[in-house]
């Protein structure tokens, strides 16, 4: 129950993630001629992100990339997973969801409201609770392992808040465009640990970062595009 107790308060994670990233680029905008390098700020985001969560996500993401197509083999999938070094399939997969994330949050910088930043790490934190409620586990021991199972009903409910709380600023800050854009984000989250999961025949940890990279990537990218 305390690991499931846990992965109800990613969300909440993931606002104080955005709550940082929107204080650099607020903090940016005290500099003059800031406005005129939006992908620096955006790349800037992205590397503080990257070091406030000691770059997990990234390292799900890469492992999760070179087991997805390094084998037909379930167990040599899970196996290359393990491996500390990382393939062809891992580096582009970190490199090219970077760039989209950049790029995406550029974008967004140069837009009227900015408060994307705020929201995006909501979601895409939900994705690694959704793998830990709903996913079965690909490994008998590991770090994903320890979260999964049922979720209490403290954890359920600071989730949920969580969540609402993200529809809710996407209302004030862009109307129809940003609640609709939250849907799509929360139809990712649920939906990115299972696809992934269907290729190891469970949830670990790396499905779990990956998700969550994939999702806000994704997410950033819609949000670039509707606003």
């Amino acid at each position: 129950a305390a690991g499931t107790q846990v992965a109800g308060w990613f969300p909440a994670v993931g606002a104080i993630v955005g709550l940082a990233g929107y204080s650099l680029v607020k903090g940016a905008e005290l500099i003059p001629q800031v406005n005129e390098v939006p992908y620096v700020i955006a790349t800037l985001v992205v590397v503080v992100w990257a070091l406030m969560t000691r770059m997990l996500h990234y390292d799900g993401l890469a492992d999760v990339a070179d087991g997805y197509w390094g084998s037909h083999d379930r167990e040599r999938r899970l196996e290359i997973m393990s491996d500390s070094h990382t393939g062809a399939f891992g580096a582009s997969a970190v490199s090219l969801i970077a760039i989209l994330l950049v790029m995406s949050i550029g974008s967004i910088l140069s837009a009227p409201h900015q408060g994307a930043i705020l929201i995006v790490p909501i979601f895409s934190r939900f994705a690694a609770t959704a793998a830990a409620w709903l996913g079965t586990p690909a490994r008998a021991a590991g770090l994903g392992r320890s979260v999964m199972g049922r979720p209490t009903p403290l954890s359920a409910l600071v989730a949920a808040s969580t969540l609402v709380g993200g529809f809710a600023l996407a209302w004030f800050a862009y109307g129809v465009p940003g609640f609709v854009a939250c849907v799509f984000g929360l139809w990712l989250a649920l939906g990115i640990p299972h696809i992934l999961s269907l290729r190891f025949g469970g949830v670990t940890g790396d499905v779990m970062g990956a998700s969550v990279i994939i999702t806000e990537a994704m997410m950033f990218a819609v949000f670039a595009l509707v606003i």
